[in-house]
């Protein structure tokens, strides 16, 4: 049967789970009350709606909280069990796989350096090999727990397109010129069946972190920068609600500058990078540790 905009009760019905599993993800634990003001629906539908989610093992009852005058309310929150999820970080000096549960307790890490740091170029076919060793480890660790894996998240360092074919990615400065990376993980058939593989641009990635769980909660504008071996940063706006990536470490800001590792002279990243304020150090005499 159509509903409101010709949307059937089961998308209706859809959409209220949604709304409050993502309340309870990003903002639990909660009162039903205080759950229905934040999700936009009415008592008596986050009531039914809650009711469903803990048959079907996705929500459960967290204590109560207390109430001046009146009956505790009972707290609910999303069972941390019932999935986990996977983060893979390639930075450029190492992948970091780790497990989480969906309280966003971490239950596993794997780590695999990259060999060859600062030669401008890592085989991608290295590079897939770690990730999927690392995937492969933290599920098989103790401690790793028995719910569903829910899907794949991968941040990259430089610009991500994402087409019909699958996910490339284009990244001068590692030398990845149109890396189909998810063809390369998928065909592996080493990733566990149907489970969803996101790509995305690591400093992308970071700063919709930060608005869910960091420093960016509440706020409608904000901008994260990611300073290590390079220098990116996040914008996000109302305008950009995820967050927009910006080659920020490749900005020029001296003309005819140091040499940047992009080939390109005077960029931030010459100067402000790990690696340039290392050899900055050293030309000036220091003597940085191995």
């Amino acid at each position: 049967m159509a509903g409101h905009g010709g949307r059937t009760v089961r998308d209706l019905r859809r959409e209220s789970r949604t709304a409050v599993l993502q309340r309870l993800y990003f903002d639990g634990p909660m009162s039903r009350l205080a759950l229905g003001s934040a999700a936009g629906l009415s008592s008596g539908s986050v009531s039914t709606v809650v009711a469903e989610l803990i048959a079907d093992g996705l929500v459960e009852e967290a204590g109560s909280l207390g109430a001046d005058g009146g009956r505790p309310r009972t707290l609910v929150r999303v069972a941390a069990d019932r999935g986990r999820l996977i983060g893979v970080d390639v930075g450029e000096t190492r992948v970091r796989v780790e497990l989480f549960d969906l309280a966003m307790a971490e239950l596993a890490r794997a780590e695999r350096a990259l060999p060859g740091h600062g030669s401008r170029s890592y085989d991608v076919r290295v590079v897939a090999g770690h990730i999927l060793d690392g995937v492969a480890e933290v599920l098989e660790a103790p401690g790793a727990g028995s719910g569903e894996l829910l899907g794949v998240g991968v941040g990259v360092p430089g610009i991500v397109e994402h087409t019909a074919d699958g996910t490339l990615v284009h990244s001068q400065t590692i030398g990845w010129d149109a890396v189909p990376l998810e063809a390369l993980l998928r065909d592996a058939g080493r990733l566990p069946a149907r489970v969803p593989l996101f790509i995305d641009n690591g400093a992308k990635t970071l700063g919709q972190a930060e608005m869910w769980f960091g420093g960016g909660r509440g706020a409608h504008n904000a901008v994260v920068v990611l300073f290590g071996s390079g220098v990116g940063a996040c914008v996000v706006t109302d305008d950009v609600e995820h967050g927009r990536a910006v080659e920020w470490g490749h900005l020029t800001v001296r003309v005819r500058g140091r040499r940047c590792r992009c080939g390109a002279r005077g960029c931030l990243e010459a100067y402000a990078g790990a690696e340039a304020l290392v050899a900055r150090w050293r030309e000036a005499g220091g003597q940085p540790p191995p």
